[in-house]
């Protein structure tokens, strides 16, 4: 059973003077005791020891009454005898002891491999089995625990600013690459905690990374993004890496800024980072803190935003392109937040819609009955032709309406399609089957809506205002993780509706 004893100022006694004594000397100094040692000769470094007056030294043979007062007791001779007459002398007082040769199974303790990094203590023990495992073990997170010195906050990523939607569509990370990419950054050295963020807009990775490895660039590599030019993704550090992660937070850097859903994205992605084992206190620690700020960057740029939802800006498109949904038979693919949402902005108003999902069917509350119908995935084809509309707003990582589907469209009337999803749901080579069918994706419905704004470069510039005025939250946590102090709370501040603090 694994112990922390507190030694200090207490006595305690080393049988023997070698190497394997002056390992136990030494610990046992490490732990403020008060060591003497008993041997007729020592080693040189042992001798330094008690030149220095660290130790006491009684140059004969052990007698069985050398161990009167101490509170425990090494039998570190050379000798496999002596050191069994130790271990009864103390068995006989009841004073823990430890053997270093042969004994050790009948001894009270043993002393495993041991690490001290500034206030951190780690031991390591196979039960006496596997030495070698043990310090294997012990030298592979000595290393881990010197990275922890110059831990702090690193993003790499890509978004719409950088890359095109179809550019940066290969590098989302959904399904089992979203396990393989998570695996693959856990092998890496230096990365202690990370999550990893991928929305419609944007796929990018929220690290804790020793400085050695945030500067060779290796998560660029896992990442995807070696072959892309240094302006198409951003790798950010330190101060720079949480203004990023506080203006992501608030929505301000997403294609409709000042956007809600992207504070549930971020939730949502690190409790799957939690759950996975990929991120602890630390990420959960620098996510409370940009969720914190975000709120106050919204509530100091609020009266120069209109905010719209991706789904409010997809209905407003419609109503400004002459789609009239009074008039219209709306088809929605997917029953996620987005869906949902979908249905609900567009119910009051829409003629007939139909909701189709993948397997949990989704609840129609009674007054939606009057006008939408439930469909599945299988079935949607069925119902194709009879769609004005279609939006899609699922995650799935291949298209679900594509060139096969053409049979099914009403080739009589137009039909736009309406792709809000990443990666792109609807095959965009449906926009070229018949000049009544027209593809709008996430790019194009940016492109569309130009928010009528004061100056974005004016309001980013007061967000980042805000987060200066935060500097000193970021410092303290930074802080916290290079010197081993964990915050006792940062917080008071803390999300109360979903980020908790640690």
């Amino acid at each position: 059973m694994p112990v922390n004893l507190l030694l200090s100022g207490r006595p305690c006694l080393v049988v023997g003077g070698g190497k394997a004594a002056g390992n136990k000397i030494q610990l046992l100094l490490d732990a403020g005791a008060q060591v003497a040692i008993i041997s007729p000769d020592v080693s040189p470094e042992v001798a330094q020891l008690i030149e220095k007056g660290l130790i006491t030294h009684t140059v004969r043979a052990f007698k069985d009454h050398d161990i009167e007062h101490a509170t425990l007791v090494y039998a570190a001779t050379n000798n496999r005898a002596v050191n069994g007459q130790v271990l009864e002398a103390c068995r006989k007082k009841n004073i823990l002891c430890s053997c270093v040769d042969g004994n050790w199974a009948q001894g009270d303790f043993t002393t495993p491999p041991l690490i001290r990094h500034n206030q951190l203590t780690v031991s390591i023990s196979s039960g006496g089995n596997d030495g070698r495992q043990s310090k294997m073990i012990k030298n592979s997170l000595a290393r881990h625990l010197k990275m922890m010195d110059t831990a702090n906050l690193v993003v790499v990523g890509t978004d719409h600013n950088h890359l095109t939607l179809e550019e940066r569509e290969p590098f989302h990370l959904t399904g089992h690459r979203l396990e393989r990419g998570g695996f693959m950054i856990m092998q890496l050295w230096g990365i202690h905690e990370f999550m990893i963020l991928n929305t419609c807009n944007r796929i990018e990775v929220i690290a804790v990374v020793s400085d050695e490895t945030a500067h060779n660039e290796i998560l660029r590599h896992v990442m995807g993004f070696a072959t892309l030019k240094e302006d198409k993704f951003y790798l950010k550090k330190g101060k720079a890496a949480f203004e990023h992660l506080c203006l992501v937070s608030a929505g301000m850097l997403s294609q409709t800024p000042g956007e809600n859903h992207i504070t549930a994205q971020i939730k949502e992605a690190l409790e799957t980072a939690k759950h996975r084992g990929w991120a602890s206190n630390m990420i959960q620690e620098w996510i409370s803190t940009a969720l914190h700020v975000s709120k106050q960057i919204k509530n100091s740029v609020a009266p120069l935003l209109h905010s719209y939802e991706i789904e409010a800006l997809a209905l407003k498109y419609l109503e400004a392109n002459h789609h009239p949904l009074a008039s219209s038979t709306l088809m929605i693919l997917g029953a996620g937040t987005i869906g949902k949402s979908l249905i609900k902005e567009g119910w009051p108003t829409t003629q007939k819609i139909i909701w189709c999902y993948h397997i949990q069917k989704p609840e129609i509350p009674k007054e939606w009955e009057r006008n939408v119908d439930l469909c599945t995935f299988n079935d949607m084809k069925e119902r194709i032709a009879e769609a004005d509309i279609i939006i899609s707003a699922t995650e799935t990582t291949g298209h679900l309406l594509h060139l096969a589907h053409a049979p099914f469209f009403n080739q009589e009337r137009p039909v736009i399609l309406l792709d809000l999803g990443m990666p792109r749901n609807i095959d965009p080579k449906l926009d070229s089957l018949s000049s009544n069918i027209t593809v709008i994706d996430l790019d194009g419905l940016k492109y569309w809506y130009r928010r009528e704004l004061t100056d974005i470069n004016d309001i980013l510039a007061r967000c980042r205002a805000v987060v200066t005025e935060h500097q000193d939250l970021y410092e303290k946590i930074a802080h916290s993780f290079q010197s081993g102090n964990a915050p006792q709370s940062s917080c008071a501040h803390s999300d109360p509706s979903g980020a908790r603090s640690t």
